[in-house]
């Protein structure tokens, strides 16, 4: 499943953001920027409204914001690392280093649920995200993601 939603593109290495605000602008530009959303403040919107919902930080610097918007034109993973960590309100207290965010349409289709599965299956592999964090390229990092243990 996840092998359709992403590619080179929709992976950044260096995001600028020092807020989690940012993160999720920068993150959301990426997405209009590959034509996956029509429109970046509805998406942008629909990003926070789920957050609201409960924040999405989770340990090990791992973040994964998502929604499921109108928006969406395509379904799509945008993954994003910054290298000093954003104060995110993670569970461990944590900066998150790693964003993946999930761009879902709107309707009846869950497939979000299974790329959060997917994604957790990598996630707690032994040194994925030290490796991921390491990637210099996003050739070696989208590699890294689709790799099988």
């Amino acid at each position: 499943m996840i092998t359709k939603l992403i590619n080179e593109d929709l992976i950044k290495l260096d995001l600028k953001a020092s807020s989690k605000e940012d993160v999720f602008k920068e993150l959301v530009a990426v997405l209009h920027a590959q034509g996956r959303i029509s429109d970046q403040t509805q998406f942008l919107a629909d990003i926070k409204a789920r957050e609201e919902l409960g924040n999405t930080g989770f340990e090990d610097g791992v973040a994964i914001p998502h929604a499921k918007s109108a928006a969406v034109i395509e379904p799509a993973v945008v993954i994003g690392v910054s290298k000093s960590g954003i104060e995110y309100g993670a569970e461990d207290g944590l900066p998150s280093k790693l964003f993946f965010m999930i761009a879902s349409p709107d309707g009846g289709d869950n497939h979000h649920i299974e790329v959060l599965a997917e994604l957790s299956s990598k996630l707690i592999e032994d040194g994925f995200i030290d490796a991921f964090l390491g990637a210099t390229n996003s050739h070696d990092a989208l590699a890294l993601l689709l790799a099988k243990e």
